[in-house]
């Protein structure tokens, strides 16, 4: 089998994955976005009336703690597509 096919097989085979991440990251580009705004909005509130900090800081820690496992579970997913990634190279010295 010619070099040039076997170059052309290999690309090929990473594409599923590929767009598995861009779509991935697609989506965190997103909620960095949402975030930065919320964020935003949270430290005008803060200064606007500071005595609101303990509470927004309650909310935070619960907040933090609910979404922990998401966040996990998240990482193990990109992880995953990571490995199968290198797993479906065919390293040649």
């Amino acid at each position: 089998m010619p070099n040039s096919r076997l170059e052309v097989q290999h690309h090929s085979d990473l594409r599923p994955h590929l767009e598995k991440i861009l779509s991935c990251v697609k989506s965190l580009h997103v909620t960095l976005s949402a975030v930065m705004a919320d964020v935003a909005a949270i430290r005008k509130t803060i200064f606007e009336d500071p005595e609101k900090i303990d509470t927004y800081r309650n909310h935070l820690k619960q907040t933090i703690a609910t979404t922990k496992p998401l966040v996990d579970e998240a990482m193990l997913s990109y992880d995953f597509l990571m490995q199968e990634i290198s797993d479906s190279q065919q390293w040649t010295n």
